[in-house]
């Protein structure tokens, strides 16, 4: 994506309350919203990863900042880093038509940090099969991350829409005829996240913002596009998290695209899973951006562990639910094979990762008693 294309909603600085669909808006009608937000965010996301054989990611724009390893992931971690400078953003800006008390909002630029891994497809320690990756990030992204995050204190949904039989198609390259890729299972919602960033010297940050989920039809792909609701706390009476006492508001936005490669993609990796996640956020409150910015790619990196941590785990309880003593092993994306599972038995320990700040996270705190976590909650 060139930087003429950079589009004002995939942005950190957000959306207001005002801006958000109607809440009675019909899948007719959130139709072009969602179409407008998916035209930004796939060839935003794709620039970091391109999808065609050996094509490598425009490196004067997405810059390779380290690839990491961990005992939990079986796979690699490559972490990418992206400056989007404010004159970049001038033309985004005005489409926007924001102003305050008759001044020009002022623009900031945008630090983006991406992380891409590529895992086997089972069901087995140290990666995760595709059933699990759906499940845990399209289908319930806010309660997986409360659960396999340590700083997240608490997530709920504050207001959901019916997206009911919206499909668009979108260019997977601006400009590039013939690229277009159908979308559907629309999910679009407000979510509020609380996140522990490093007490006591740093309060908790509230992260409320409008989660968008859709999968390709006809392809096992989908992508996860979080924008921020900064003003959600003062002008929604939906609000829980957000309008606490003392609750200091940061910001977010993020891209999230997960899909199974196949031969055109790679030969070496065809049926594996590509788990490619690109943010830019703003704690805010007395830490620096510089600051955040400087932490993000060693920070960013560490999500992936912690889930794949979290998921074995999960595992071994459901077969301790259901009372059996061994587990089938699920490869290939469903395929079954007799056995025992390849994971040792009992409770897998969490390693030191889960003690190390998470994205929202630029400071070594207290990570405190998980059992004092607030369940995620639901509220229309």
């Amino acid at each position: 994506m060139s930087t003429s294309d950079l589009g004002p909603l995939v942005r950190q600085w957000g959306l207001r309350t005002a801006q958000l669909p109607a809440a009675n808006a019909s899948p007719d009608e959130l139709k072009p919203f969602l179409a407008a937000v998916l035209r930004e965010a796939i060839p935003f996301i794709n620039g970091a990863a391109p999808k065609k054989k050996k094509a490598a990611p425009d490196h004067k724009l997405w810059k390779l900042k380290g690839t990491h390893a961990h005992a939990d992931s079986a796979a690699k971690i490559e972490v990418l880093e992206r400056v989007v400078l404010s004159t970049e953003l001038d033309k985004a800006a005005a489409a926007v038509n924001e102003e305050k008390e008759g001044k020009k909002r002022k623009v900031r630029g945008e630090t983006w940090c991406c992380r891409r891994s590529v895992h086997a497809n089972a069901r087995e320690k140290g990666t995760a099969d595709w059933d699990e990756f759906e499940k845990s990030f399209r289908e319930e992204h806010a309660k997986s991350e409360k659960s396999f995050t340590p700083a997240c204190l608490a997530a709920r949904q504050a207001v959901a829409w019916d997206c009911a039989g919206v499909e668009v198609t979108v260019e997977e390259e601006k400009g590039e005829e013939g690229s277009g890729l159908a979308w559907g299972g629309f999910g679009l919602m407000v979510l509020e996240m609380r996140h522990r960033i490093g007490k006591p010297v740093l309060k908790d940050r509230t992260f409320p913002v409008l989660q968008m989920t859709c999968g390709a039809v006809g392809k096992k792909e989908f992508v996860v596009v979080s924008i921020p609701v900064p003003d959600f706390g003062t002008a929604s009476e939906a609000s829980v998290l957000a309008k606490e006492k003392d609750a200091l508001i940061g910001v977010y936005v993020s891209v999230e695209r997960i899909r199974i490669l196949d031969a055109e993609d790679s030969d070496e990796d065809a049926g594996k899973i590509e788990w490619l996640m690109a943010t830019a956020s703003d704690a805010a409150g007395a830490l620096p951006a510089w600051v955040q910015n400087l932490a993000a790619p060693g920070v960013i990196w560490k999500d992936v562990p912690l889930f794949l941590a979290w998921i074995a785990k999960e595992r071994v309880k459901r077969r301790k639910e259901s009372g059996k003593g061994k587990e089938e092993a699920v490869v290939d994306g469903g395929k079954k094979r007799e056995g025992k599972s390849k994971e040792k038995q009992g409770p897998p320990q969490l390693s030191k990762v889960d003690n190390m700040p998470t994205i929202s996270e630029y400071t070594n705190g207290d990570e405190g008693n998980a059992s004092e976590s607030v369940k995620i909650s639901t509220a229309a």
